[in-house]
Parts: structure tokens; sequence; C-alpha cells
């Protein structure tokens, strides 16, 4: 089975990418742009390609080609809550397009999981706890980013299985 993991330099996507590896029979092919990760984190057997997802060339749906790949997951984001009113295109180019271009890849390439991490921004200043069934109520541009993705899966699954 072939894994990609998006965001796979950064903290948690190189630590998935390193479980993955030591406890099943499965391969990795990690992308990362490096724009928040470090290549330091990337594991020697991780089939690793420097990439950028917001971006419209044929790279993407190339990797999604040659590597017939199963699950995704998708961790890649650029996390800045507190910045995002000030950076809104950078922030929904990266955090929304780049998810809309990999959702388009899954969906083209008939992919089986598509696993995304969200964020508790899209809960606002609700109290905590978070949880699943509160009401979204995203209260910055990079909440609404990662809230739209939400709904782009829910769609996606809808309409693509």
């Amino acid at each position: 089975m072939n894994i990609l993991i998006t965001g796979v330099a950064g903290l948690i996507g190189s630590k998935l990418a390193e479980w993955i590896l030591d406890n099943t029979a499965h391969s990795v092919i990690g992308i990362d742009d490096l724009s928040g990760g470090y290549i330091e984190n990337v594991d020697p057997r991780i089939n690793f390609i420097n990439c950028d997802l917001s971006s419209q060339d044929t790279k993407l749906s190339t990797i999604f080609d040659k590597n017939k790949i199963d699950i995704v997951y998708h961790l890649a984001a650029y996390a800045a809550e507190g910045l995002s009113p000030f950076i809104r295109k950078y922030n929904y180019e990266n955090n929304l397009i780049a998810s809309v271009n990999l959702i388009n890849n899954a969906i083209k390439h008939n992919i089986k999981r598509f696993v995304f991490t969200s964020s508790m921004a899209v809960y606002g200043d609700q109290d905590p706890p978070f949880h699943e069934e509160m009401k979204p109520n995203p209260i910055d541009p990079y909440g609404v980013a990662k809230y739209a993705v939400e709904l782009d899966l829910k769609i996606a699954h809808d309409q693509h299985g």
C-alpha cells in the first residue's frame, strides 16, 4: 500500500511517517515545500518530494500518477491564525487552494481514504473542550480556510465516495 503524507517535514508528518514505516509494510511518499518543516525531519526511507501544493502545475498530478497512492494524510498547512487576517491571499492559497488541488487529485485517482487535519480554529472563540458535534464558528481567515476544506471534503465524499 502506498501512503502519501503532506507536511512530512513537520513534526506530526515526520512522526506519522516514521510510525508507518516502523510498524507496517507500506511505503510512504512524503510531500513538503519546506516552508515550515525541516529536511532533517524526513526519514531517508521516505520517497520525499519537494512540492508546493498550491501550484497549478502538473507536478502533483504526476506524483499521483507515478505512485499509485492508496491513502492520503493531509497534514500540510500554513498555521498562522493570528496573522491570517493580514495575509488573506497567502492563507487561502496555502490552506484552501493547496487542499483543493490535493482533493481533486484524490478524486481523479480514486483514493481509498483521505485523512485531513483540521484545526480547533474552526470553532472560533467558543469554550473548550472542542468536539466535532459543536457548530463551527471561525473568527479568522485561517479557521475559515480549514472549515472550507472540511466542507469540501464532505461534499467530495458525498459525490464521489
